[in-house]
């Protein structure tokens, strides 16, 4: 591993360090078994069915459409790759997950790579959009919750990300040799391929028929990724300060403090963003504290275990894929 690569690694370790003894400061400990002793377990199955069905489900749905101008890929094979993808951004760095299942993608499918690299990184343009509209909403549902200078911010964000996906899909005839974009990016001849790349893969959206439903899975995967939280906050007693539009509001801030340096998984940053808007909204820091614990470790445990079940399957383990990868790509 080089020196760079150490240091990110050590950085982000300190930065899991710092969050997690933020998250569990004003935590006491009795008071947090308490907690956990008074959960409603009965509120589980709900919630394990949407981590591992609804929401993998959902996204397999979206990417067999995005790849559908290359190849009818099977349901269940790009079910078990994209569990494949979260589960390996749970335990490795630089979120390596991503990579793989478009690597595996490409090698299973028989699809060129750059088509599945395109496609994935497509979606993920998607889930900031629909992530980013659903926190509008919820936050013009709530004023006072969120300031408003995130608000707008979130606002500002939502309308570039949506035009640079408007950009892509109507890229195609601009970034030919001597279209608008072509000449532009002439000079830089790796930006060149890399957005004609993305453009290539999210060119099937200009059809509305392919269009329409990615945007409604796009939203659909993040509104029931809500529902989690908002369940959670009934197995936890919280449902008098966690409405399904705050769920949205929590849901928001822990996929940006996804976004902070920390160990795989978020762990640590996710604790501490979720605890700090929950006490925000009137429960206690163990309460807080106890209801994140519960809805990453659901999340994490459930998603990580089947994923790493269908990397065996596919003849991979942990400590290969970086190889396997690097193969692949050469």
């Amino acid at each position: 591993m080089s020196r760079r690569k150490i240091l990110s690694v050590i950085a982000a370790l300190g930065c899991t360090a710092f969050f997690l003894a933020l998250a569990m400061r004003n935590v006491d400990f009795a008071q947090l078994c308490g907690v956990f002793a008074r959960a409603r377990w009965r509120w589980l199955p709900a919630i394990v069915f949407i981590t591992l069905f609804a929401d993998i489900g959902l996204r397999a749905l979206r990417w067999r459409i995005l790849l559908s101008q290359a190849v009818r890929a099977p349901l269940g094979e790009l079910y078990r790759l994209s569990a494949i993808g979260l589960a390996v951004n749970n335990v490795l760095f630089a979120r390596l997950g991503e990579i793989l299942r478009a690597v595996l993608a490409a090698q299973r499918l028989r699809v060129p790579l750059a088509t599945a690299l395109a496609s994935v990184a497509v979606e993920r343009a998607l889930d900031v959009a629909a992530l980013l509209t659903l926190f509008v909403s919820a936050s013009a549902l709530l004023p006072g919750l969120a300031a408003d200078s995130v608000r707008r911010g979130a606002a500002l964000l939502l309308v570039v990300v949506v035009a640079v996906l408007v950009f892509l899909i109507l890229a195609e005839r601009s970034l030919e040799p001597g279209g608008f974009a072509e000449r532009r990016l002439r000079s830089w001849r790796k930006l060149h391929e890399v957005v004609t790349h993305l453009a290539l893969g999210a060119a099937v959206l200009r059809r509305p028929q392919a269009l329409i439903p990615v945007a409604a899975l796009s939203l659909g995967l993040w509104a029931v990724d809500a529902a989690v939280y908002w369940l959670g906050a009934f197995a936890f007693g919280l449902q008098g300060f966690i409405d399904y539009p705050r769920s949205i509001l929590v849901l928001s801030w822990a996929g940006a403090g996804a976004a902070l340096p920390a160990a795989p998984g978020a762990i640590g940053t996710f604790e501490s963003v979720v605890k700090t808007i929950v006490v925000r909204l009137g429960a206690s820091a163990p309460e807080a504290f106890a209801y994140a614990v519960f809805l990453h470790m659901c999340g994490y445990i459930l998603v990580t275990g089947m994923g790493l079940i269908f990397l065996y399957r596919v003849g991979l383990s942990v400590g290969s894929i970086k190889d396997f990868v690097g193969r692949i790509k050469a």
